[in-house]
C-alpha cells in the first residue's frame, strides 16, 4: 500500500502493475494466433487465476487493449476472490466511448484525477509494450507455464532496468520485477 501512496504523490500517476501470463521458451508467447484465426492460449492454472483475482481486488484499475477487448471479451472482474473489481479501462487508437484512452499517459492521467491509485495493465503484447516503452511501469508479474508453443503472439520484452524481487513456485512459476 505505501508503494501504491508514495507512486501516486510524487509522481503524480498511479502505481502501474504490468501483468501477464506466458509460454517458456525463447521466444515467449502469450497469445496463440494460427493462421488467421485467433484462438486464446490458456497459461494460468486455477489456483494461479485465484491470485489473480485476488491482485484485481487490491487494485483500483486494470487495463486491456482494444484487440484483447473484441477479441477475448475479458471480464477483468474479481469472480474467484472476494473484494471489489477494479474499474475497466480499455487502450485503442481512436476512443469513442467512456473508459476509453488512446495513449497510456491519458489512461494514467485520468486515474489521478479519478485519485485512483493503482493500475493493472493485463495486455495484451502491444498494449503491454507500450507502457515499457513509455517507462510508465513499477511493477511486472510474469506468469510462465511449463510448456511451450510453436508460433504465436510473442511475450512483451523486459527492459534492462529490472531486479527480481519475488519468485513464487507452483506449477507455473510467477516472477515479480521492480525498476533496479
Amino acid at each position: 500500500l505505501n508503494k501504491r501512496f508514495i507512486t501516486y504523490n510524487t509522481h503524480h500517476r498511479p502505481y502501474v502493475i504490468l501483468k501477464w501470463a506466458q509460454t517458456m521458451g525463447n521466444p515467449a508467447y502469450i497469445g496463440y494466433l494460427p493462421s488467421k484465426d485467433y484462438y486464446p492460449l490458456n497459461i494460468s492454472t486455477p489456483f494461479t487465476k485465484m491470485l489473480v483475482h485476488k491482485m484485481r481486488a487490491e487494485n483500483d484499475a486494470i487495463l486491456v487493449g482494444k484487440t484483447t477487448e473484441e477479441l477475448e471479451q475479458p471480464q477483468l472482474t474479481v469472480r474467484e476472490w472476494s473484494g471489489p473489481s477494479p474499474e475497466k479501462l480499455v487502450l485503442t487508437s481512436q476512443p469513442t466511448k467512456a473508459g476509453e484512452y488512446a495513449t497510456p499517459a491519458e489512461v494514467l492521467s485520468h486515474l489521478y484525477a479519478e485519485k485512483k491509485q493503482s493500475l493493472i495493465v493485463e495486455g495484451g503484447a502491444k498494449t503491454l509494450q507500450s507502457f515499457l516503452d513509455a517507462g510508465l511501469w513499477d511493477e511486472i508479474r510474469i506468469e510462465s507455464a511449463p510448456f511451450t508453443v510453436n508460433e504465436g503472439i510473442e511475450a512483451p520484452k523486459l527492459p534492462e532496468n529490472i531486479r527480481v524481487v519475488k519468485v513464487e513456485k507452483y506449477v507455473n512459476t510467477i516472477v515479480t520485477y521492480e525498476r533496479a
